[in-house]
């Protein structure tokens, strides 16, 4: 499927083929997946109701959100059609039919049956859930603190995987990139920097996406995780930092591991998923029940380290702008809603019932 117009047969007019083309450069790789993916939900749906998807009636395109959201849809999913169904139009220079009352008002009346509170992935923080991350005692001094980052640092086997995954987590952490950022990470991105500390450039991200590029600050436990993978893998100077790693099995001797391609997006959970299990199995966790474990392993994924470090951040009492520019977002929405929770053991009623 090369472009929107095979996901909108009955256009009429068609999307012109240079339009879809510019639209498709000046789109992510991501945005334009999400785009054909949500425009092949409504296509498909459409052919069954026997219904036009473009130029689309505004009681097909209600129609087509109620009922969407009686399969089991979230009322963000319903957002994002209609907005890939308005985009759809433009493209084809046709009256757009989410602007009407008739779809603005069913999207209201499903945002408002089903809420708009989105899941959001468990926060993997420095050192647990603990008041101030910077007083706290380090791991090796204060015994088991349950699921954290310096656990599964701790964790890491001195063998190739793991010194990979030891500073894909370190690294991950200190910089809160997304998933599709930390592999993305080249050498030549890592800059030494002073008292052993360094920085790292991103090129482009999310809500970068022309590409203007930012900073990021690696700490010393960084650095050094980073240079013992670099040391231990021989890798290339110029070449990405994360990389697959390919066992070769010999019938006499070790099994011998060599870096292959650069890792995928996916990894990066299967990568933490793994550091938590090692860590549990070595006793670094303390005492956690099996159910608790379950459900902290399932919620863990790779947006875990951002979620936990902007918490981190505002535990240790570093402002909303001070965060904002650290983790380069554009919008104060998403580190609020992050550290929602821990504000509230700090708000005016924990105040004064917790003295109670």
């Amino acid at each position: 499927m090369n472009g929107l117009i095979d996901l909108c047969p009955s256009a009429t007019p068609a999307i012109r083929a240079e339009l879809l083309d510019a639209a498709r450069r000046a789109m992510s790789e991501n945005t334009w997946r999400a785009l054909k993916a949500d425009l092949g939900v409504f296509s498909r749906w459409a052919a069954v109701a026997g219904l036009t998807t473009l130029p689309a009636a505004p009681p097909t395109v209600a129609r087509f959100l109620r009922e969407q959201a009686q399969s089991g849809k979230k009322a963000a999913t319903l957002a994002r059609y209609t907005s890939s169904i308005a985009r759809a139009h433009s493209l084809a220079d046709q009256p757009d039919p989410t602007r009407t009352e008739l779809v603005r008002l069913e999207l209201k009346a499903q945002r408002r049956a089903l809420g708009v509170r989105q899941r959001q992935a468990r926060g993997l923080r420095f050192r647990g859930d603990v008041a101030d991350p910077l007083a706290a005692q380090a791991l090796a001094a204060a015994g088991p603190m349950g699921v954290c980052v310096e656990a599964m640092l701790a964790a890491a086997p001195a063998t190739l995987q793991g010194l990979r995954d030891k500073a894909l987590l370190s690294l991950a952490f200190d910089t809160g990139l997304r998933r599709s950022e930390v592999v993305a990470t080249r050498w030549a991105h890592v800059e030494k920097g002073n008292a052993g500390a360094g920085r790292l450039f991103v090129p482009r991200s999310k809500s970068d996406q022309e590409g203007a590029g930012a900073y990021a600050y690696l700490s010393p436990r960084t650095m050094a995780a980073v240079v013992a993978w670099r040391e231990a893998s021989a890798a290339a100077p110029e070449g990405p930092v994360f990389r697959r790693l390919h066992r070769a099995r010999a019938k006499d001797g070790p099994d011998v591991w060599t870096p292959g391609a650069a890792l995928t997006p996916q990894s990066v959970t299967l990568i933490y998923r793994s550091l938590l299990d090692t860590a549990r199995d070595a006793g670094l966790l303390g005492e956690i029940a099996e159910a608790d474990y379950d459900h902290w392993r399932q919620s863990l994924t790779a947006h875990s380290t951002r979620v936990g470090l902007t918490q981190d951040l505002f535990a240790a009492g570093q402002d909303l702008a001070g965060i904002m520019q650290a983790l380069r977002w554009k919008s104060p929405a998403q580190p609020a809603r992050y550290a929602q929770a821990l504000s509230v053991e700090a708000n005016a009623a924990a105040k004064v019932v917790g003295k109670l």
